[in-house]
């Protein structure tokens, strides 16, 4: 796999790097506070040559804040979203919190200051759909939608490589074996994402804040990523039939999915930002199907 490039400069981070025949593509470039490691990595693996493309897997700022760096050092790259993630850039609340949030993990794990920049550079200049395919020359990018952890979020396959790409809408599985869910929009819908990937004929699976993992952890991902969808969903309608608060049920959420190792690739501030929207996520749902 000399072709996909782990160029990830921070646990907490992303970045990956596909090199095609006559184009290059970054899935997501990461967070701000070490957006200069992740541009040397780059830069190192590219040998000269330049960036064409960032695809983004979705518009969080853990994944894209670093755009505006990477912009000055590839002036002629391509931010590549959905239709979604494209509108979403153009708002100023998703600029407001990609900045903050940028601040926060600059604080948590790094120098506590992050780089000036416009928020007119946070632009999308490639929309994608379900289906679409990127040449890059000798490989191609195949998009899937994927849409629950955001509704803009993109998985991809790179079938010359039997390379899947998957976005954290099927679940984030982190080094000693522990796995996060990450959706924020829907159930069926992630349930339907993660099934989708799964039929796909890989052989190589990169995952978010990863990278390619071993065989036997490509092996029983997929599996995995459902049955924590489902234990999430079990577990937050407890705590709501039981009648606990938010605060409570935040607090037991993270005692139930979080822990030191997971604080390492997410400050608690991004994980009870989320963490709030799964939880109410599960419970509008719940509420839907038994009528109330």
């Amino acid at each position: 796999m000399d072709r996909f490039i782990n160029c990830i400069a921070h646990n907490a981070s992303e970045g990956n790097l596909l090199i095609g025949d006559t184009k290059t593509a970054m899935f997501d470039c990461g967070m701000q506070f070490c957006a200069n490691q992740t541009i040397e990595n780059v830069k190192n693996a590219l040998n000269g040559r330049t960036l064409d493309y960032i695809f983004a897997t979705h518009t969080h700022y853990d994944h894209i804040g670093a755009l505006p760096m990477f912009r000055k050092h590839f002036p002629n790259v391509k931010l590549i979203t959905s239709d979604i993630g494209s509108t979403v850039l153009q708002k100023d609340t998703p600029r407001r919190v990609i900045r903050e949030l940028s601040i926060t993990a600059a604080k948590d794990y790094g120098s506590g200051n992050v780089a000036e920049y416009s928020d007119d550079t946070f632009v999308a200049d490639i929309i994608i759909k379900d289906g679409d395919v990127i040449d890059l020359g000798g490989i191609s990018v195949q998009v899937i939608e994927t849409p629950r952890h955001t509704r803009d979020s993109l998985s991809f396959y790179v079938p010359e490589l039997e390379l899947l790409i998957v976005s954290e809408t099927t679940g984030v599985m982190f080094p000693d074996g522990s796995m996060y869910p990450s959706y924020l929009v829907g159930f069926d819908m992630s349930v339907d994402a993660i099934e989708k990937c799964g039929k796909l004929p890989f052989k190589h699976l990169s995952l978010p804040h990863r990278g390619l993992v071993d065989e036997n952890t490509a092996k029983e991902y997929f599996k995995r990523a459902v049955d924590m969808v489902n234990c999430c969903r079990d577990f937050v309608i407890d705590m709501y039939q039981n009648g606990l608060s938010d605060n409570d049920m935040l607090d037991k959420f993270f005692e139930k999915f979080g822990s030191k190792t997971l604080l390492t690739f997410q400050p608690k501030a991004a994980f009870n930002a989320n963490a709030y929207a799964t939880i109410a996520c599960a419970i509008r749902e719940n509420n839907v199907k038994i009528g109330k």
